[in-house]
């Protein structure tokens, strides 16, 4: 660990490297100047980038740092012999980077090859605090699966010629509000704020003065409502009601049944569609939000059979992406085959196999549609599909 004691104005000082980011073949230059903790492992750099530059963090990434590869270990890897890649979870920035002047890698998306030379400038002792900062930079980070380099240039070509034939295709695709020469320091560091715990070296993590978090056991509540009257739980729990939403719809399923179930199915439903068909625009692929959006509404309504449609309606859409855009990534069939074992092993633990019998074509279907895709997707989902126990 990097830590200096300061002796002067009797403060804790702490070490940090200025490093240059540049987005390479692109002209004029994309570049950002920004300062982290040198002790951040080589994933925290990886999300400090991220937000330093304006990527959405929807792709996996390596580091090339002295002839060493240091990444997250990837499965698409193995069959290559001599490979060997450094955890990035557990490599310090410091323990491979350690004098100015010294430059590396990072390569994020690896479909779009965006390459970026990062560059340490300068090992600085003044200041006090370890959270990663943005102190320069120009222009804005290109569009996340534009196709790399051409397909960025493409669209800016296209974006400034006026009655061009693509240009209403590319502005609906656009994220909001991206102009090319946009940069705002400001924004980027609220944004590294937000995250700043998980940016920062563990051992610079503020932690608590001890006491243990107040946290209500159910015997603690179970013993309070006792003691309550009627008119007290009935204020209780209208002002349950008006805490949050998800109270709202909680109480809503509780006391209105099937219906608000139903309600609340077709609400979710539109949040897991819209990361890849909105009604405007592209498909972001945002799949945590999706992914989110699925176990939050099992965690409000407690329904198998809609929390297991759900799940389908995320697979069925990932396929029907893929038949639309073309193949994406490993990532992305990973978080595919994974929501489809879930619904796979939901289906076997139904003794009665009434959720086999209503959704057999749809689970049939889903394999049966991606026989021409890559990254064994097909094989790995027809693999599943043999484990069902009602075949």
């Amino acid at each position: 660990m990097v830590l200096l004691l300061c002796l002067e104005r009797g403060e804790l000082t702490t070490m940090v490297y200025i490093c240059r980011i540049e987005l390479d073949e692109i002209k004029p230059k994309i570049w950002r100047e920004f300062q982290f903790h040198p002790d951040v492992t080589f994933h925290q750099l990886h999300k400090i980038i991220q937000v330093v530059m304006g990527w959405e963090n929807y792709h996996l990434y390596e580091f090339h740092v002295n002839e060493r590869v240091i990444g997250l270990p990837a499965p698409s890897f193995e069959h290559v012999k001599d490979r060997e890649v450094l955890n990035a979870r557990r490599e310090s920035v410091q323990k491979h980077i350690h004098e100015e002047s010294t430059f590396f890698t990072y390569v994020y998306d690896f479909g779009d090859d965006w390459r970026h030379t990062v560059t340490l400038i300068k090992i600085d002792s003044s200041t006090s605090d370890p959270a990663p900062l943005c102190l320069d930079g120009a222009r804005s980070c290109p569009q996340e699966d534009v196709g790399g380099v051409l397909g960025h240039q493409h669209m800016l070509e296209v974006l400034f010629t006026p009655n061009h034939p693509e240009r209403d295709q590319f502005i609906g695709w656009v994220r909001e509000g991206y102009t090319p020469e946009h940069f705002s320091c400001e924004e980027v560091n609220m944004e590294l704020l937000m995250q700043k715990d998980k940016l920062i070296p563990k051992s610079h993590i503020k932690r608590s003065d001890g006491k243990k978090p107040v946290k209500l056991m159910k015997s603690t509540l179970n013993k309070h409502l006792k003691q309550l009257s009627n008119d007290q739980l009935i204020d209780l729990v209208k002002a349950c009601f008006d805490a949050s939403k998800d109270m709202e719809k909680f109480l809503a399923i509780r006391i209105l049944g099937d219906e608000a179930v139903k309600s609340l199915f077709h609400e979710y439903r539109k949040k897991v569609e819209q990361q890849f068909f909105p009604e405007r625009g592209f498909g972001k692929l945002k799949l945590q939000e999706a992914k989110k959006a699925i176990s939050e509404f099992e965690r409000l309504t407690g329904s198998v059979k809609y929390s297991m449609e759900l799940q389908l309606i995320y697979v069925e859409n990932g396929v029907d992406f893929t038949l639309s855009y073309g193949d994406i990534d490993e990532r992305f069939y990973n978080s595919m085959e994974s929501v489809y074992a879930d619904v796979i092993n939901l289906v076997n633990e139904d003794e009665t196999a009434e959720l086999f019998d209503e959704y057999e074509e749809r689970i049939e279907a889903i394999v049966s549609k991606t026989e021409e895709m890559g990254w064994g997707f097909h094989d790995g989902l027809a693999a599943l599909y043999a484990q069902i126990r009602w075949i």
